[in-house]
């Protein structure tokens, strides 16, 4: 468990924070799941505009701002509008830099406006729609949206109840090709047997997803996001008492071997699973839980498939190490990763540094000492400094407030410099 003395020493010079998007913002109740890229000296912050509440269902469009960057500043544009279904909600903003294609791809979902998850569950398949939208000027104008369903979902011999991109950005991998990691979640099997089905049905009345599988997995496109294809599920760990453990809401990032690690949310623990990919992300190996703490409500433990209970989304990142910095054992690709650092409580978003491949984190520095939830984190180039070195530079866009972290969403960016001096003091 991270302790407060792990976190107060970052907490003397808070990183400046810029709100991107605040509670009532053009008629919007809240914003929330926020996802980052940068292009071409741009920015593009993307999430949901929920216009009645918090909640996760209920009418929402997909919005975005841009931001220009100009030396060290950042000139923000108004919130606009990238996607609005009539009588369907949109979901879980996706987007990804095709660096061959000089093009910005979003994916998400719609589902009916008023349907959450406990009403989605009890479906025969999914009601969800798969979209994806696509610019070339940097988010300034977007495609229609396709629709990639049946491509994807539709062709799975045991089609997912519920389906979920992201949250958070995808990746193009050295090869080209563009991974939008998610997750899917199926109803539970009927139980046979008089108490069976009685204990099934009473858990059910405390928990919506008892008996429920959900595991993360990815979609893939070779062709630039025209057509897409779905991965072999990411495999189950399991906990000391021999239960599965669920895997969720996921990012992945490619290390220096060419192979994929996509980290995942789990459902019923206080730390995080990761699996590894060696061809492309089409199937998964080597999954494990990590010593990456995320907030865990108590009652999971007494309840272990209570979804609400369990886990956060988190973001991870791969960048190119600085050259004076490689130490014997290190990777030239370092890892960054993102979230609240508690096992316990959404609270204190901080930033973690892998230089092995993600075998080993460092201890958290704190981004944000407030109530915090979902984040995204982006690199976004190197500065040049005085000693004739050279730092990386990142930015984090995550939901931040003061009673609740669903207030706002918030920007903050850093160097790597930042961060070790940091860590450094954080001793």
């Amino acid at each position: 468990m991270t302790s407060p003395s792990e976190l107060v020493a970052a907490t003397a010079n808070v990183l400046p924070i810029t709100e991107i998007f605040g509670q009532g913002d053009n008629e919007y109740n809240t914003f929330r799941i926020p996802a980052l890229v940068f292009h071409n000296d741009t920015f593009l912050a993307f999430c949901e505009g929920r216009k009645q509440s918090f909640r996760d269902w209920g009418p929402m469009d997909l919005v975005m701002r841009r931001g220009f960057l100009k030396g060290d500043n950042i000139d923000w544009e108004d919130i606009k509008v990238i996607a609005s279904f009539e009588n369907r909600r949109t979901m879980n903003p996706v987007p990804l830099v095709d660096k061959h294609k000089n093009a910005i791809i979003l994916v998400f979902t719609t589902y009916p406006t008023e349907k959450n998850e406990a009403d989605m569950i009890k479906e025969e398949k999914y009601i969800c729609r798969v979209h994806v939208i696509k610019t070339l000027d940097e988010g300034q104008t977007w495609s229609s949206p396709a629709d990639i369903t049946e491509e994807t979902l539709g062709k799975l011999s045991r089609p997912p109840n519920i389906y979920s991109p992201g949250p958070g950005h995808g990746i193009q991998l050295s090869t080209g090709r563009l991974i939008v990691p998610g997750n899917m979640t199926w109803k539970p099997v009927e139980e046979e047997g008089f108490f069976a089905k009685i204990t099934q049905f009473v858990m059910s009345l405390f928990d919506t997803f008892y008996g429920t599988e959900s595991l993360s997995n990815v979609l893939y496109s070779d062709d630039g996001g025209n057509t897409w294809h779905l991965s072999n599920t990411v495999q189950h760990t399991k906990d000391d008492n021999d239960h599965p453990i669920h895997s969720n809401e996921c990012q992945a990032v490619e290390l220096e071997d060419g192979s994929i690690c996509v980290n995942s949310r789990t459902l019923g623990t206080a730390y995080r699973q990761q699996a590894f990919s060696n061809d492309g992300c089409v199937s998964f190996h080597r999954s494990e839980l990590t010593q990456l703490e995320e907030p865990c409500h108590m009652m999971s433990k007494i309840m272990p498939t209570v979804k609400s209970f369990g886990g956060c989304q988190a973001s991870l990142v791969g960048f190119p190490a600085p050259q004076h910095l490689l130490c014997k054992n290190d990777q030239k690709i370092w890892v960054l990763f993102t979230n609240p650092a508690s096992n316990t409580t959404r609270i204190n978003m901080s930033v973690r540094l892998s230089r092995d491949g993600c075998q080993t984190w460092s201890r958290p520095w704190l981004l944000d000492p407030y109530p915090s939830a979902y984040s995204d984190i982006t690199y976004y180039g190197m500065h040049q400094l005085p000693d004739g070195t050279s730092t990386c530079l990142f930015a984090c866009l995550h939901e931040s407030g003061s009673a609740h972290p669903y207030e706002r969403i918030v920007f903050q960016k850093f160097s790597l410099l930042d961060l070790l001096q940091g860590l450094e003091i954080a001793k």
